[in-house]
């Protein structure tokens, strides 16, 4: 008896500890789970080609406007609905940040709010921008050769108030003008769900307040260094280094639908890697993520912002994805419609694509759901209604998850007679 459990919990429920929720968003202890290697097959370029994406560099201006030089910088808010790009400008004196909104006519413009335009300056060498709460109108900005992170204040447009600024250079390998250059956001959530580790190897999520952990990709080298913010006294606490597999990191954008982190690498790579933020360790305290899937760029050139639409704005397998281009000079800014990563996985091989898979990581075709919970019957072997990955007793219906000594192990959940 105690063996046909065992093997009933290894086979259904290890093998498959990550679930998805409808919506793309993900749960479980990926940390738990043998990763892949840290290297992936190239694939092709999961989208348009150059040519026939569409250009939006005009919407800044005509003529040779502000985007033709040095657009470094990019983050999409699927909240507001706002592209926010970076200029990190020639010698940084006129670097620009700007807030970009759809127009209603099927294209872009640069934002106004209260008959001012949507465009802040005189950031230093801005590289990269992220947000952290998409409700807030502030904003995260990598500043190159100072290596720091500042945190702006932009609610009236025009003016930056800046907030914090946290001095990580000590932790950053600049090199010349190799220096920091992407940074993005992960939520909390997001690293319990993936099973994030710290350079240590313990689970870490976020201790300093902000219910996340800021993520900073470096051109010397190609790691990505990872820092716990604290908004109200100013500190840090530093994460870890967490090695790519490239020796250049240019742009981060973690997509909160997937769970996955895009990494671009720049500098004759032209490469845009994703990991799942799982990592192995590799020298000392340095980890190296786990990289599920690597695509070949667009085209050799110098891209070096990424950004992109949720995973819930798939049309007919494919989502919009941004590139800037650092001098790309009338081509600098570039809107790709048809990115099809994210909107066509499928984990189980069961022929129904991830995003509306009610058992993502097991072999479902049928979607059974009898308890009509939105997770299918292969991924609740109780039917319970609690996911597999959350339940304290995933072999044995127990809705009110009863733990009377708080062991991490249900009531409910009691080995039979001559286990213990």
């Amino acid at each position: 008896m105690c063996f046909q459990i065992l093997v009933r919990f290894v086979e259904r429920v290890l093998g498959g500890l990550t679930f998805r929720a409808r919506y793309g968003v993900i749960f479980g202890l990926a940390g738990l789970v043998f990763g892949g290697p840290a290297g992936a097959q190239l694939l092709p370029w999961p989208a348009e080609n150059l040519p026939t994406s569409e250009n939006l560099t005009a919407i800044e201006g005509p003529g040779n406007n502000d985007f033709h030089e040095d657009l470094s910088a990019a983050v999409w808010n699927p909240l507001t609905r706002t592209l926010w790009l970076g200029r990190n400008g020639p010698g940084g004196a006129n670097s620009k940040l700007w807030a970009v909104v759809e127009d209603g006519a099927g294209s872009f413009t640069v934002d106004n709010r209260a008959g001012n335009r949507g465009e802040w300056t005189n950031f230093g060498d801005l590289e990269g921008v992220t947000q952290a709460d998409f409700a807030e109108d502030v904003v995260y900005l990598m500043i190159e050769g100072e290596e720091r992170i500042k945190e702006y204040d932009v609610s009236t447009y025009g003016i930056a108030i800046e907030t914090n600024n946290w001095n990580t250079r000590s932790f950053l390998p600049r090199d010349g003008g190799s220096g920091a250059e992407g940074i993005t956001f992960v939520p909390g959530s997001a690293l319990s769900a993936a099973g994030f580790v710290d350079q240590n190897g313990n689970i870490y999520s976020s201790t300093q307040g902000m219910d996340g952990l800021m993520f900073v990709g470096h051109q010397n080298g190609g790691a990505i260094y990872v820092f716990d913010l604290n908004r109200t006294s100013g500190n840090f606490v530093f994460v870890g280094k967490y090695e790519t597999g490239q020796s250049d990191t240019s742009g981060l954008e973690f997509d909160r639908s997937t769970g996955k982190l895009y990494i671009w690498h720049d500098r004759n790579i032209d490469i845009l890697s994703i990991s799942d933020l799982t990592s192995t360790p590799v020298s000392g305290l340095t980890r190296q993520f786990n990289i599920v899937k690597t695509y070949s760029g667009p085209a050799a050139q110098n891209n070096e912002g990424i950004a992109v639409f949720p995973a819930e704005e798939c049309e007919g397998g494919s989502r919009s994805f941004f590139m800037t281009i650092d001098d790309g000079g009338s081509s600098a800014l570039r809107w790709y419609r048809e990115f099809t990563d994210g909107c066509d996985d499928d984990g189980d091989s069961d022929t129904v694509p991830d995003l509306i898979d009610n058992c993502p990581l097991i072999s479902n075709l049928d979607q059974a759901d009898s308890n009509q919970d939105g997770v299918g019957n292969a991924c609740d072997l109780d039917n319970d209604g609690i996911r597999g990955d959350s339940d304290n007793c995933p072999l044995t219906s127990n809705f009110d998850q009863a733990d009377s000594n708080n062991d991490g192990k249900g009531d409910a959940c009691t080995l039979p007679p001559g286990c213990g």
